[in-house]
């Protein structure tokens, strides 16, 4: 490691692409600093020239070191932030990270996902309850079902849909053919989800691959976080 390396890996951090370091490059830069410090100490003399130069050198190593550290935590805190609402493949190359600096990807992302969790999820999925019964082998049911009779029957591939009203609640259940796309959507379900409640006050257990009419308002909240995908 010298002055001209590190200026240069310096410069390269100047983009808002992760670079690749290798592995050494820290403890490098390390045992070039104390060399510095070694020489001053050697040089004896403060006032003279040669010491002036070094320890110039010296403070600019120290400065860069730092810029280049926080450039790069910068940019990984970045990538954690938008890899955690996004649920496309990570916006950056990870393997370019060195291990310590994995760690920070990681333990930001999973900050995040906590929060999100504790915080916004309670919002889009009030009454959140899991449950589910898996029965016979390589098949899963759902162990309760909507209110009023609404069903999901999975059969292998195919997704099935049956309704029906039950008892009227102020004629709000009984939506009609001719403005059902309005009030209602149909999606396919892409993760189990939780039991949450939703705007037409019935409980909704969910599975990867369901396809099911639920609320605008609802349907909505879920394709926004990627967990379901329109059909109608």
């Amino acid at each position: 490691m010298d002055h001209t390396e590190l200026k240069s890996v310096l410069r390269e951090e100047s983009s808002s692409a992760l670079k690749s370091l290798h592995p050494g490059f820290f403890p490098d830069v390390e045992k070039y600093v104390k060399e510095l410090e070694e020489e001053i100490l050697n040089v004896n003399n403060p006032r003279s020239v040669e010491s002036k130069m070094l320890d110039t050198e010296l403070q600019s190593a120290i400065t860069d070191i730092e810029v280049i550290f926080i450039r790069r935590i910068r940019k990984i805190i970045t990538s954690a932030t938008t890899n955690a609402f996004s649920s496309k493949s990570p916006s950056q190359d990870l393997s370019k990270l060195l291990p310590e600096e994995r760690k920070v990807y990681d333990a930001v992302l999973s900050a995040i996902n906590t929060a999100r969790k504790e915080l916004i999820e309670p919002i889009l999925e009030p009454q959140m309850i899991k449950s589910r019964v898996k029965t016979g082998v390589g098949k899963e049911t759902v162990s309760h079902q909507p209110e009023d009779n609404v069903q999901i029957d999975r059969r292998d591939d195919e997704q099935l849909i049956a309704a029906s009203p039950g008892n009227e609640r102020d004629n709000k259940d009984e939506i009609g053919k001719s403005n059902i796309n309005k009030e209602f959507v149909v999606v396919r379900i892409l993760e189990d989800l939780p039991t949450f409640k939703a705007m037409d006050n019935r409980n909704y257990t969910l599975h990867a691959e369901d396809v099911i009419v639920l609320p605008a308002l609802n349907a909505k909240g879920l394709i926004k976080r990627n967990v379901a995908q329109i059909i109608l």
